[in-house]
């Protein structure tokens, strides 16, 4: 099924089948587009409104919420502002959150508020707004939703969106469930593109997108909306622009402005008049002659004041400087700056920088950086030159040593234009931004200042929470292919709040190569083992990370310019998980100049081609020792006195000499795959650079699973590593049965969004189930969300092999199978896959078949039901009874498997969860009735666990079967408890496996799990299904006790009892047509045996046993004749 946990499209089509069938197909009203100028705080929105201001609307996007950020330019249907909203309120609607406007979203509803407006003749729109959270359901445990919320705009009313990434808001984890505070409020503010420039008409809207987690969503709203274009030239900071430093040859011209700028300026001589804005800009006076000096300063910091030296000048001379500001969107100052300025009529000692600023970026604490210089000049000079350096700064006159505070040059060292270089260094001592100065002195010289920055840094150990760590901390993304996505911080995904770095290629056009490069790693300051541990996750499809090491790379230039060499990264191939990657030993590269860097490279967005990956918490410890090995091995199933085809694993260890490795009881170990013993020695050379070692399974008696660690010893090294694990209890023996929900098999059905249901490869679909089926060996299999037969056909020819035959039943109802099929949702059905070599089915039927059509037809009720009759089990996906005989080694047993897929939740719809419940209940009640004696498995997808509900603080929909012990074995409710899950999106444990008391002798014990496909298919969640299969096995023995089926005697045989009830003892007559040696027994209602066995020697005609029940407390008793070991008859007898 789709469950609510993963925003599933079957709700999404139950909802509006009922709620907007007439509107499936309208399309969202466009909105007057307003004019500009545009603000809005929703100040004069009343809480009881339900019309959107003007130039607003409300759409439903699509019927279905997204991973990704929807863009579809249809949109489904306009949406109502809903009154007198706040965070309770837990309906999918766009909410009037007391002024401001936010909206919800449901499994069934992907909403979104737009705007329109107009630019006609207007350039450099900026829209500016509060973004926030008013519902937060995350509790961390059944609510863990994260989603984002996002601007997007496009240039008509029919266009496709586009999303503005920088825009990106995520709600927290701070959980809010009442009132309309503002949670989390941030101010984001972007200019639009230039196409959104003089344009008739643009919309604007915001919508969000699915990231990670389960249960309930959180609701974003916005406010303090401001839609401007730029039409306001910029103001100079005050006191600028300025003329400093005014020597007898010239001057500095400064210039700090208010917003990103130009300002241009002339030099002109004292008088001339004001030439015009664009002669300025030209460099000319007001004749058009070129001015004495021009200039032009490049303003890309509103908070830095930019200066330009201009020397050539006169000695003594008085000059006028006029300057005029433009900013990057063109708006000019209209009034041009005057100033006034006398060169010096004597000579000035005056002192410059070739550099006003030098910027070590990073260095790693407790070390020095590399060299930066700069050339200093002094004229007119009377002494001495001084020169201070402050904070962790140091300079000299010699770039390899005598670094110090301060620094003397004499006069003489400036003659005849001589220009003696100045080397700083850089020395922090802790992490994080250092700042100084050096400044230069000289009687009679204005002062000269070299700003100094740089940064200290642990390159060893990295947290990514910084959101601008990938500028501020030494490591840096550089991107070879694709520039419009680059590894970025992200909030959203994380193994250690609250960031990480993160990069995902699927809105490329084309090929992507990124690298994530690390600082300077001086490893050969190292005297140990430097290990190397990160955290990654994958999610989507696509290509692996590449983890790379570098000893002869710069640090700055194109990385493919330089050597790198692979390391095996150890990265995960399951998604949506981060796994640790760790012991990778880097003594190989103990070098002061060694580079790590994680290589993102996909060969086309969109689609197949691309996944999502994220890194998080990089370590490089310093370790005497480490063991890097913890194999993970799986066997299988061995027969008893036989051995296992062999597996090998790589052991990595260093720093504990000579290793001797011991394998757990039933297993074997060799260095070369030949002779195999309890242990293995690995020398420790060979344990450093890596020793593959080979393992087996013998087991030597039969057991349903063996399992243990392997035992590692060394110097000062005694511990238990790794697992391995097999069963040596032969499936030949047992009737293993599985249940799996296959999410939407082999459906090519899109949704009115156009996306397809469940994964998109058909085929790789079909190759992953087969493989786990044939990894699982079973009988037989209860299957849900059928949605295409022939793939159904296809599986079974895939896993029909080595001698197995398998053949399929598949009900013929599923959710409202009723009505006319949807061209935009496949039907779910329920199936049975069987192999005929072991099972033979004798008969199906649909339940409750009979009694639905009569709910749809009115002509019956369900008393107190929650919702309308044909809700009744999930709108007609009605449980599918199976009726089989099985062989097991030449024993046979009658089974009726009852195939169920029960309705779905709706986050925290309380109703969903009482339907599921009466269905449940009806259903015991039925097979109580029905099927009092028979040898029932109930399974499938409960979509509810059999200890406590998943919908938070209810009882488990199941409760009344699950506590009727007497009657019912629930297989999965142990595992259930000790964790485990199979519903591999969120969590959640939602596939079980109950059997009548009948099977329970035959259970092997503990051989009920989940098996867990995420280890052998790579991307199953993705490719395969969202849900795990679930296993359970049975020793079946004969019908010799009240498992056996219902008897209808035959010809030839007639057993009466009498009188019955009874009190002290009844009398048993058979009367039979051949000579039968018979046997009588009699059980409890528990099918426990009560007394011997008596034995009727076979003989034509009437015989009578007379049975002493004076000891038997009053109840009910079941009483068997048998011939040899087939029961022939069975009936019931009352003790009063």
């Amino acid at each position: 099924m789709k469950h609510n946990y993963h925003l599933r499209q079957m709700l999404a089509f139950l909802t509006f089948f009922y709620c907007f069938s007439a509107a499936i197909f309208a399309q969202g009203t466009a909105p007057v587009p307003q004019e500009l100028p545009y603000s809005q705080d929703f100040s004069s929105l009343l809480t009881t409104a339900t019309a959107y201001p003007a130039g607003f609307q409300g759409w439903t996007a699509s019927v279905a919420p997204g991973a990704t950020f929807n863009t579809s330019g249809t949109l489904v249907a306009d949406r109502a502002l809903f009154p007198n909203s706040n965070a309770s309120i837990t309906s999918g609607n766009i909410h009037n959150y007391d002024r401001k406007i936010g909206f919800l979203n449901t499994g069934s509803l992907d909403l979104t508020i737009g705007f329109a407006f107009k630019t006609t003749g207007k350039s450099g729109i900026t829209v500016e707004y509060d973004a926030m959270v008013i519902r937060n359901p995350h509790n961390g445990t059944t609510n863990t939703r994260i989603n984002e919320l996002v601007l997007q705009y496009r240039i008509s009313t029919t266009d496709a969106f586009v999303t503005l990434l920088p825009t990106v808001y995520a709600n927290g984890t701070t959980a809010q469930t009442s009132g309309t505070t503002e949670q989390s409020s941030q101010k984001i503010k972007i200019v639009l593109p230039t196409e959104c420039d003089n344009q008739d008409v643009v919309q604007i809207r915001w919508i969000s997108r699915q990231v990670s987690g389960g249960g309930s969503r959180p609701s974003f709203a916005v406010d303090n909306i401001s839609i401007i274009n730029d039409v306001t030239p910029p103001v100079n900071a005050i006191g600028y622009p300025q003329i400093t430093n005014i020597l007898s040859n010239g001057f500095d011209f400064l210039s700090q402005l208010d917003e990103i700028g130009k300002t241009y300026f002339v030099i002109l001589p004292a008088g001339s008049p004001e030439p015009t804005v664009a002669q300025i800009k030209a460099g000319t006076d007001i004749t058009n002659t070129a001015a004495i000096k021009a200039g032009l300063l490049a303003v890309d910091d509103a908070t830095l004041v930019y200066t330009q030296n201009n020397t050539g000048l006169i000695l003594g001379t008085t000059y006028v400087v006029y300057s005029i500001s433009e900013d990057a969107f063109g708006n000019i100052q209209t009034v041009v700056k005057k100033l006034d300025v006398t060169t010096s009529s004597a000579a000035v000692p005056s002192l410059s920088t070739t550099k006003t600023s030098l910027e070590f970026s990073f260095v790693e604490q407790n070390f020095s950086s590399s060299v930066l210089s700069y050339e200093l000049q002094g004229a007119n000079l009377n002494g001495a030159v001084t020169l201070t350096s402050t904070g962790n700064f140091t300079i000299s006159k010699d770039q390899n040593n005598g670094f110090q505070p301060i620094l003397n040059f004499t006069a003489a060292d400036f003659s005849s234009g001589a220009s003696p270089t100045v080397y700083v260094k850089f020395s922090p001592n802790a992490t994080g931004i250092f700042s100084g100065q050096i400044t230069h002195e000289s009687t009679g010289a204005t002062n000269k200042i070299v700003a100094l920055s740089g940064t200290g840094i642990n390159p060893y150990t990295q947290d990514f929470n910084n959101p601008n760590v990938l500028t501020n901390s030494g490591w840096f993304e550089y991107s070879i292919a694709g520039n419009t996505i680059k590894w970025a911080s992200t909030t959203t995904r994380f193994n250690s709040a609250p960031a990480a770095v993160q990069i995902n290629g699927f809105a490329e056009t084309g090929p992507s190569k990124d690298w994530l490069i690390s600082p300077n790693l001086r490893l050969s300051a190292f005297d140990k083992f430097p290990l190397l541990s990160f955290h990654s996750r994958k999610f989507f499809s696509g290509p692996s990370l590449k983890l790379m090491v570098s000893v002869n790379y710069d640090g700055k230039s194109n990385p493919e310019t330089a050597t790198w060499i692979a390391l095996e990264g150890d990265f995960p191939t399951n998604t949506g998980t981060f796994k640790q990657s760790q012991y990778i030993n880097l003594e190989a590269y103990k070098t002061d100049r060694t580079y790590l860097a994680w290589v993102y490279e996909t060969t086309a967005g969109g689609g197949a081609n691309t996944a999502e990956w994220t890194v998080d918490d990089v370590n490089i410890t310093n370790n005497a020792s480490f063991i890097a090995s913890i194999p993970d091995l799986n066997f299988g199933e061995v027969n008893p006195n036989t051995a296992s085809p062999s597996q090998s694993f790589l052991f990595t260890a260093g720093g504990y000499g000579n290793i001797t490795i011991t394998a757990p009881a039933e297993y074997q170990l060799s260095l070369d795959n030949v002779t195999f013993t309890s242990s293995a020695i690995v020398l420790a050379a060979d344990a450093i650079a890596g020793k593959t070692i080979y393992a087996r399974f013998s087991p030597s008696s039969k057991a349903l699973s063996i399992s243990g660690a392997l035992t590692v010893v060394g110097i000062e090294l005694n511990q238990a590593i790794g697992s391995f694990k097999g069963s040596s209890f032969p499936k030949t023996e047992t009737f293993d049965i599985v249940t799996y929900n296959l999410e939407f098999f082999g459906s090519d059905v899109k949704n009115t969004s156009n996306v397809e249901f469940g994964p998109i490869n058909d085929a790789l679909q079909i190759d992953n189930v087969a493989k786990v089926m044939n990894t699982l060996n079973a009988d037989v299999y209860a299957i849900q969300e059928v949605s295409d037969d022939a793939a159904l056909d296809i599986l079974i020819q895939k896993i029909s092999i080595n001698g197995k035959t398998f053949d399929k039943v598949i009900s013929p109802v599923w959710s409202r199978s009723f009505q006319t099929s949807d061209p935009n949702f496949p039907p779910q059905k329920l199936a049975v896959i069987y192999n005929t070599q072991t099972t033979t089915v004798k008969k199906t039927r649909v339940m409750f078949s009979q009694l639905y059509d009569e709910l749809r037809a009115g002509t019956k009720t369900l008393p107190n039901y929650p919702d309308v009759g044909s809700s009744f089990f999930a709108s007609g996906r009605l449980p599918h009874l199976v009726e089989i005989e099985t062989n097991i080694g030449g024993v046979k047993k009658d089974l009726k498997i009852i195939n169920i897929h029960a309705r779905a939740n709706s986050g925290s719809d309380i109703s969903r969860f009482n339907m599921r419940k009466y269905d449940v209940e009806l259903l015991k009640d039925s097979l109580d009735a029905q099927y009092p004696d028979a040898n029932l498995i109930i399974l499938g997808d409960y979509n509810d666990d059999v200890d406590v509900s998943v919908i938070a603080g209810n009882p488990s929909s199941y409760q009344k079967m699950v506590e009727d012990t007497a009657r019912y074995n629930p297989l999965t409710l142990d595992i259930s408890r000790a964790g485990a899950f199979s519903f591999l999106s969120s969590g959640g444990f939602l596939d079980h496996i109950i059997v009548s008391n009948e099977l329970t002798a035959d259970y092997v014990p503990n051989s009920t799990q989940v098996y867990d496909p995420r280890l052998d298919v790579v991307n199953y969640v993705t490719t395969t299904s969202d849900h795990a299969p679930v296993i359970a096995r049975f020793e079946l023995k004969a019908d010799t006790n009240l498992s056996t089926k219902d008897f209808t005697p035959k010809k030839g045989l007639s057993v009466v009892a009498y009188p019955n009830p009874t009190s002290e003892s009844f009398n048993v007559v058979v009367n039979s047509e051949n000579k039968l040696d018979l046997e009588l027994n009699i059980y409890d209602i528990l099918g426990r045996s009560v007394g011997a066995p008596t034995k009727l020697k076979g003989s034509i005609g009437e015989n009578t046993l007379k049975i002493n029940s004076a000891s038997l407390p009053a109840g009910i008793y079941i009483y068997t004749i048998s011939n040899g070991n087939k029961v022939v008859f069975k009936d019931k007898i009352v003790r009063k």
